[in-house]
């Protein structure tokens, strides 16, 4: 069992939209359990809205004694965690890594988001030698690709694994919280859509590849 944390101290970055769909794409396979951690709440909203729609377990957590003890829901093969997006939820944040084995970071295409980027992980993620890699999220192809290549160039310099596919922004994302669906459950209808799904299915690709090749061991 793997206990995968989403994370980023920023809000707005695309950190529930990656939790409930990147956990979709693996319910496929595994059986999965997503914890709600942020105090805000977007993901246990978004799963009520969806009700049996929701392909994976969910629950809402802010014990951080419960949270230190998630490895022992045995019955899951993973389970994702959507932790707060603030700096003032440090010692929350932190009993959750405590317990996590790969840290999905995303970050906007933007190159003014790496430098906070780069805080949260020397300080919390580095510290507890926790494999991880960033996703590029809500970026926007129809700007072109400069913000995007900047931001991956800035990210390379700084020697951060960061997956290989970005999650683009697209309207079918913005609405799903709204309609309670994930991405195997959109209503597709056009190209457009089936980019949208296909964007989240090769990140949850690139993290069963990750696993498979044992580099949740160590970034590399």
């Amino acid at each position: 069992m793997r206990i995968v944390s989403i994370v980023n101290q920023k809000g707005g970055v695309g950190k529930t939209t990656a939790t409930m769909n990147l956990a979709a794409a693996a319910a496929k396979h595994s059986k999965v359990l997503v914890v709600d951690v942020d105090p805000q709440l977007s993901a246990s909203d978004w799963a009520e809205t969806g009700g049996e729609g929701i392909p994976f377990d969910f629950a809402t957590e802010s014990d951080p004694a419960i949270l230190a003890r998630l490895r022992e829901a045995a019955a899951y093969d993973v389970i994702f965690v959507d932790t707060p997006g603030s700096i003032d939820n440090t010692s929350l944040l932190g009993a959750v890594l405590d317990s996590t084995d790969f840290v999905v970071i995303p970050m906007e295409a933007e190159p003014m988001s790496v430098k906070p980027l780069v805080r949260t992980i020397r300080s919390l993620i580095e510290p507890r030698q926790l494999p991880y890699r960033v996703l590029i999220s809500r970026y926007d192809a129809r700007d072109g690709q400069s913000a995007r290549e900047q931001a991956e160039t800035l990210l390379d310099q700084a020697g951060l694994p960061r997956f290989a596919t970005p999650i683009r922004k697209y309207g079918i994302h913005s609405a799903a919280p709204a309609n309670g669906t994930v991405v195997t459950t959109y209503k597709t209808s056009g190209r457009r859509d089936s980019h949208a799904i296909d964007d989240f299915n090769d990140v949850a690709l690139e993290l069963t590849a990750i696993w498979a090749n044992g580099k949740d061991k160590a970034n590399g």
